[in-house]
């Protein structure tokens, strides 16, 4: 008789597992939003669309105070409002992709699309790769 049929079991666990985390993720995604407080950038393989099914989830999180810790397979990445535009011009590299590639989630901060033009005036003279930033020239 075969084993074919364990390999099968354990890819349909696996398959359920991600799928579990998938809904997990989106779910702890979907309560920061209805907190009201927070800016939500979703970046990374999930942004650009090339993630597989065990990615995990980026996300930049602005806001007063730090969020509850995530449940789910989400990489949180926590910056207080009054030190967002620092980071853009010290190159935070986190805090640049979200804005470069990111995919907005929500914004009850209003302080996406004047942030994301200060993120476009400071990568100016910049090339992304998939090994980091570099300068151009």
């Amino acid at each position: 008789m075969s084993d074919a049929w364990k390999d099968y079991s354990l890819l349909s666990d696996l398959l359920e597992l991600y799928k579990k985390e998938e809904k997990e993720a989106k779910e702890y995604i979907a309560s920061l939003c209805e907190k009201k407080k927070y800016t939500v950038i979703l970046f990374g393989s999930r942004a650009r669309g090339d993630n597989k099914i065990y990615s995990d989830w980026d996300l930049l999180v602005i806001g007063y105070e730090k969020p509850p810790l995530p449940w789910a397979e989400v990489d949180l990445h926590f910056i207080p409002v009054d030190k967002v535009k620092e980071a853009i011009k010290e190159f935070n590299t986190i805090v640049i992709d979200a804005f470069y590639e990111g995919k907005l989630i929500c914004d009850d901060l209003s302080i996406y699309d004047e942030l994301k033009k200060e993120v476009e005036k400071r990568i100016v003279g910049y090339k992304k790769t998939k090994e980091g930033w570099f300068r151009e020239g």
